[in-house]
């Protein structure tokens, strides 16, 4: 029969706590680090993040998926095309996805890219609206902070 303390020993084993400022010595900080994590992503995706243009994206598993790839790629690149957000999400079927991105196109959450030079207008070049950029920063922000201090408090 496994015992409480050789089940932490397998846990600590398997986590990766070299990224973690906290040292979890024993079964009860553990325990601690597991509510608060629960407690973050629970009060992170309850929270509707107030903009309009951020509770939009919240609803659904997948608008919250099409958000998700569309940051990603915009972090990478600065900007993308909507077949690449349908590629990426090929899961979901390519209507679904075309149809979010094409709500979110109408509800300007997403804009087209400007071209500087003028040229190839036929390429459309998708990158989210100012208002969702610091939105979707500030939402994240604001529950980073919550976790950091949470996990300050376990140290303590």
């Amino acid at each position: 029969m496994q015992t409480e303390l050789d089940r932490y020993q397998k846990i600590i084993e398997e986590i990766n706590t070299e990224s973690l400022n906290l040292k979890l010595n024993s079964p009860e900080k553990l325990n601690h680090l597991l509510c608060n994590i629960n407690k973050f992503m629970t009060k992170r995706l309850e929270d509707s993040g107030g903009a309009e243009c951020l509770q939009w994206f919240l609803k659904t598993m997948k608008k919250y998926k099409v958000l998700l790839t569309v940051m990603s790629l915009y972090s990478q690149n600065s900007s993308t095309y909507k077949e690449e957000i349908i590629k990426k999400l090929n899961k979901y079927s390519y209507k679904t996805i075309s149809q979010i991105v094409d709500e979110a196109l109408l509800k300007k959450y997403l804009i087209y890219k400007k071209h500087i030079n003028g040229s190839d207008n036929k390429t459309k070049l998708i990158v989210p609206s100012v208002e969702l950029l610091s939105a979707y920063i500030n939402w994240n922000l604001k529950h980073i902070e919550n976790y950091s201090n949470a996990v300050k408090n376990i140290n303590k």
